[in-house]
């Protein structure tokens, strides 16, 4: 028989981790409206700095995309081990 372990402290460790991760993104400051022509002088600056404002907040939701993942898998893995656990503990003290 072989012996299956599962780190479900450092698992959980990991999942505080990653929510705190989440929540940092989420407060990231965004550029948002540079302003007009008027007020930054150039329209390819603004262009430039929307485009760049875009790209970073795409990549912050892809970022928490891939951490909402792996949190939903990391549970799911102390989830089912433990409740397989739980029901293997409950068969034997049934059948001694």
């Amino acid at each position: 028989m072989s012996r299956i372990h599962i780190p479900v402290d450092e698992l959980t460790d990991t999942m505080d981790a990653l929510k705190d991760i989440r929540e940092r993104i989420e407060k990231t400051a965004k550029l948002g409206n540079v302003g007009s022509d008027e007020d930054v002088g150039d329209s390819g600056l603004i262009s430039a700095v929307n485009g760049f404002d875009g790209a970073w907040s795409a990549g912050h939701e892809r970022v928490k995309e891939n951490v909402d993942t792996f949190k939903e898998t990391a549970q799911g893995i102390v989830d089912n081990f433990t409740d397989t656990d739980n029901k293997a503990a409950k068969a034997l003290d049934e059948s001694a």
